[in-house]
């Protein structure tokens, strides 16, 4: 009673299986749907398990027996039919059809994405080196002065320099061109209805008055010195031309403006009791060293991730992938688990979050497909990299990955021991063998783009001796 099966790949790597199941298997389930009612219904004249098939089939009726037999067939008919047809399945298939007689079944099942990366070992970019400025560690500096300063109201006009907190209102006003101003429009009184766009409204919020850390600029400074806590003030500011904030260069910008308080800012002197406050320092050039290794480390880390994302957009320029539309969906159903759980984590039922909205889940679904597709895309370029590249990860790289890593926890040698067994199993395991082979990828990448890759034949040749000898 063998099962004859057909399948055809369509072009979306979907692959369509059709299942004819031989009537004799039917009849045969059919009986044993019988047994299993007879079990069940009282039928005078016979007990309880032991009525006749013929009996139990006039009682429930032929077509009745047959869709109940049909019904617990389907899950062992399409596991059977996969075991012998044993595709590349990504993700859950469905059942789209059926016949009843003769008894055929039809499935989809989405295949694994198939992805070539064309000619991406051609790809080549010149690498600059991370560099830790001077200035950038005089910046991390002023974070710690800024960490230990002491902050005082006072009862004075703001100053340059000082913490104030205000209230208020900033809207960008962009007048209508000439076109407009000459169109019938502007005649009757358009040009007065400006286009406005806020750039801040706030209730409440602190600011430092220190034009190089304050978007708004040297001029919005100006502004708010000389005001006292309680004074309101309405003014325009005009950006410059080349303003370090694109999208308020060249405009202008109305507001009204509360002051609602002024401090003054006393900042702990840059010396050796600084050092001391901040951690385990004993002099200030002890913790300028470390914030320097402090941003290194932070900006190769950055450096590495930047790199990746790049090539790997680069990558997906040429490559050419095909792919199930259910792995979009299984990324959209990722995507809008994640979101749920953001909702419900900050006292929202999702059901009432969804009627405040004014929105369905089907649209909430729509707004994540164009990011579903992208980060798909991204996924599978990056895995298929991996597989080109033989890119493993072994247990002695993931090993040295965590005595890396305890390194930086100090001396405390009980936290250490509890962070290896953290590493060696779950989550932690999964997070640092991640680490591992996106440093692997990272270091691949580096010698595809500097045109130092090694040869793929010679590293599945140097894989093959390697299984020989084992």
């Amino acid at each position: 009673m063998t099962l004859t099966i057909h399948t055809e790949e369509n072009e979306q790597r979907e692959l369509k299986v059709t299942i004819e199941v031989p009537e004799e298997r039917v009849e045969q389930e059919m009986r044993q749907a019988a047994r299993k009612l007879s079990k069940e219904i009282n039928i005078p004249g016979f007990r309880r398990g032991k009525v006749p098939y013929n009996v139990i089939l006039r009682r429930v009726g032929r077509d009745a027996l047959r869709a109940e037999a049909i019904d617990d067939m389907v899950q062992g008919v399409f596991e059977e039919a996969m075991e012998e047809v044993d595709p590349e399945m990504y993700g859950r298939p469905t059942f789209d059809d059926m016949e009843t007689e003769p008894l055929v079944f039809k499935f989809t099942v989405p295949l694994s994405p198939q992805i070539d990366l064309a000619g991406y070992r051609e790809l080549r970019k010149e690498i600059e080196p991370v560099n830790i400025t001077d200035e950038a560690v005089e910046e991390a500096l002023e974070q710690v002065q800024t960490r230990h300063q002491k902050v005082e109201p006072v009862d004075r006009p703001a100053a340059v320099g000082d913490l104030v907190t205000i209230s208020g209102k900033g809207e960008l006003v962009q007048v209508v061109d000439d076109v407009a101003a000459d169109s019938e429009e502007a005649e009757d009184g358009a040009e007065e209805d400006d286009y406005k766009d806020i750039i801040f409204n706030e209730e409440s919020v602190d600011f430092l008055l220190d034009a190089q850390k304050l978007y708004l600029g040297e001029a919005f400074i100006e502004n708010i010195v000389g005001m006292s806590a309680g004074d309101e003030k309405s003014f325009i500011v005009t950006f410059p031309e080349y303003y370090k904030e694109e999208e308020l260069a060249g405009k202008e910008a109305d507001f009204e403006i509360t002051l609602l308080n002024v401090k003054e800012r006393e900042l702990p002197p840059l010396d050796d009791e600084l050092a001391k406050l901040e951690g385990d320092f004993e002099t200030l050039d002890e913790l300028k060293a470390s914030l320097r290794k402090s941003l290194e480390r932070q900006a190769v880390s950055d450096a590495k991730n930047e790199l990746i994302e790049d090539t790997i957009t680069d990558m997906l320029t040429d490559a050419h992938m095909v792919y199930p539309p259910a792995a979009v969906e299984m990324e959209i159903d990722d995507m809008v688990a994640s979101f749920k759980e953001q909702v419900t984590r900050s006292g929202w039922q999702w059901e009432d979050f969804i009627r405040l909205q004014n929105n369905s889940e089907d649209e909430i679904r729509n707004n994540f497909r164009k990011g579903a597709v992208e980060r798909l895309e991204r996924q599978q370029i990056l895995r298929q990299f991996v597989l080109n590249e033989k890119l493993t990860v072994s247990a002695e790289d993931v090993d040295i990955a965590i005595e890396n890593r305890l390194e930086s926890f100090g001396g405390n040698d009980e936290f250490k021991e509890s962070m290896r067994s953290y590493f060696n199993s779950g989550y932690g395991f999964d997070m640092i063998s991640s680490e591992v082979i996106m440093d692997k990828v990272h270091d691949r990448m580096v010698a595809i783009l500097s045109g130092e890759a090694p040869d793929l034949d010679a590293i599945a040749e140097a894989e093959e001796a390697a299984d020989e000898e084992e």
